[in-house]
């Protein structure tokens, strides 16, 4: 049997003690989806979260989601999934928020599952792989139930995608490539309008906490008067400690896709990310283990933008 220690513990302990109102909706894309798709989604989390959320189960990282995917009510995954989110690889897109942005009701090929207040929800969108298998040729189609978490802050609205898994080879028997997505990031992102909003520019918040030493940069793209250029330090070494000339000059520059490292002195759980400033996007390649995790860089970056 599943614990109760962890995620239904979650369910108790949630925001209702900070004074916001949780609400779980019906899942029925949880309920009607397979054991494989469950286990599909478990498997987007570190097995450190899935761990610590079902400490009874044991075994390797498959076999734990599938445990889990056979067992736990959907209300539980979803629980898991809002406590957890946070902590997961994932690509961050910030918009300038207008007045009549809300909270979607629905959602391209899923449902909200989770509400948190007026400001913040949960989905889980259904997205098929079209497959194409060798040797011999075939081909397959994958379903993955994917979360996405929306954020309403006062200026900016922040759309959370998990990063799906890019070698989708670990689910079949033989070499494969996928042809097509059903659903993507940017599909989403029509559906909802909010590429008619404006990406927010970050390049203040980021610049500020980049010359307050709370991160450093070993690899920067960047825009100069009429090129574009790369500039990448050896060994990573960072760029404002070891190359005072260029970091000057990035002060006064669009910074495009640039990596950010966060010393462990900072006690941050986000070891790393890529920002493109002028875009208002966030990529966080890393898993994060602790409560300064991705929501938390995403809010030190916007409180420090202003």
């Amino acid at each position: 049997m599943i614990s109760s220690s962890g995620v239904d513990k979650g369910i108790m302990l949630g925001g209702n003690q900070r004074g916001r109102k949780e609400d779980t909706a019906p899942v029925p894309i949880l309920q009607n989806a397979s054991i494989q798709d469950r286990k599909r989604l478990l498997e987007l989390f570190s097995i450190a979260s899935i761990k610590e959320s079902w400490p009874d189960i044991k075994g390797t990282k498959e076999e734990i989601c599938f445990a889990v995917a056979e067992q736990a009510q959907p209300a539980a995954v979803v629980t898991f999934m809002n406590m957890h989110m946070g902590r997961c690889k994932q690509h961050v897109y910030i918009f300038n928020r207008t007045p009549q942005t809300a909270l979607p009701n629905t959602i391209i090929g899923g449902e909200r599952v989770h509400t948190i207040g007026n400001d913040t929800a949960l989905y889980v969108v259904r997205t098929s792989y079209s497959v194409v298998l060798k040797d011999p040729l075939e081909e397959t189609e994958l379903d993955f139930l994917w979360p996405i978490k929306i954020q309403l802050k006062p200026e900016h609205v922040i759309v959370h995608f998990v990063a799906m898994e890019k070698n989708v080879s670990s689910y079949v028997d033989r070499q494969c490539y996928v042809v097509k997505k059903s659903i993507e990031e940017k599909t989403v992102l029509e559906d909802l309008h909010f590429v008619n909003l404006a990406p927010a520019d970050i390049h203040r918040g980021i610049k500020t906490l980049w010359n307050n030493g709370f991160m450093d940069s070993p690899r920067a793209k960047f825009k100069k008067p009429k090129s574009l250029a790369m500039e990448a330090m050896d060994e990573e070494l960072g760029i404002r400690e070891y190359y005072p000339e260029l970091y000057e000059v990035l002060q006064d520059s669009v910074l495009l896709n640039t990596l950010f490292v966060i010393p462990d002195e900072q006690e941050c759980d986000v070891s790393a990310f890529l920002a493109d400033c002028a875009h208002g996007y966030l990529a966080f390649p890393r898993y994060s283990e602790g409560e300064k995790d991705v929501d938390f860089v995403v809010n030190e970056i916007l409180g420090h933008n202003q």
